[in-house]
C-alpha cells in the first residue's frame, strides 16, 4: 500500500499507510497510525468537527515600543533610592524582595546602598517586581572618551632605534 494522503503518524512519524486515527492524549488531538494506535491501548476516536472559521475584523494595536538591546541602556544614577523607596512603599522587606528576586538579601542591601549597580537583567526584573523604571537609553557619545596613549609601544622602540642610527 501507498501514502496516498501524505499524511504521518503524530507519534512515531512514519508514514500512515491505510486508516489514521485521531484521538486525544494528555489533552492533545493527534493523528496516528494504526500501530500506535493499538499500542496506546486502543484510545477513544475524537470525532472532529467542522467549525465555522469567523472573519474577525482586526484592530490597529499600537505597537510597543521598541525593546532596547542591553548595550542601549544603562541603570539610572540614583537606582539605590528609587530601589529603597519603592521596596518600602510596597511594604515589602529585603528578605521579601531578594525571594522575588532569586538572589540573596545580601545583594538586595548592597542595591540598596549603592554599593553593588545592578545588571541590566536585573533592572528589568526590579522594574517588574517594584513598578518603577530604572533602565535609561545610553546617551550618545556618554561613556566613549578617547584615552591619549602615552606609554611607549614596540613601534616607538623600532623608530627610536632608527633614529639613532
Amino acid at each position: 500500500m501507498v501514502n496516498v494522503g501524505g499524511e504521518y503518524c503524530e507519534m512515531c512519524g512514519s508514514a500512515i499507510v491505510g486508516k489514521s486515527y485521531t484521538v486525544e492524549i494528555e489533552g492533545g488531538l493527534l493523528k496516528l497510525c494504526e500501530r500506535c494506535y493499538r499500542k496506546q491501548g486502543s484510545p477513544p476516536i475524537v470525532e472532529r468537527k467542522e467549525v465555522k472559521i469567523e472573519k474577525k475584523v482586526r484592530q490597529k494595536i499600537p505597537s510597543r515600543p521598541k525593546r532596547l538591546s542591553p548595550e542601549e541602556l544603562e541603570v539610572t544614577e540614583d537606582y539605590d533610592r528609587i530601589i529603597r523607596e519603592s521596596r518600602e512603599r510596597l511594604r515589602m522587606d529585603t528578605t521579601e524582595l531578594a525571594k522575588r528576586l532569586k538572589v540573596s538579601e545580601n545583594v538586595v542591601k548592597r542595591f540598596e546602598a549603592g554599593r553593588l549597580k545592578p545588571t541590566i537583567d536585573q533592572a528589568r526584573q526590579l522594574e517588574k517586581v517594584l513598578g518603577v523604571k530604572l533602565l535609561v537609553p545610553t546617551e550618545v557619545g556618554e561613556g566613549v572618551e578617547e584615552e591619549i596613549d602615552t606609554d611607549v609601544t614596540l613601534g616607538d622602540v623600532a623608530n627610536i632605534r632608527e633614529g639613532k642610527k
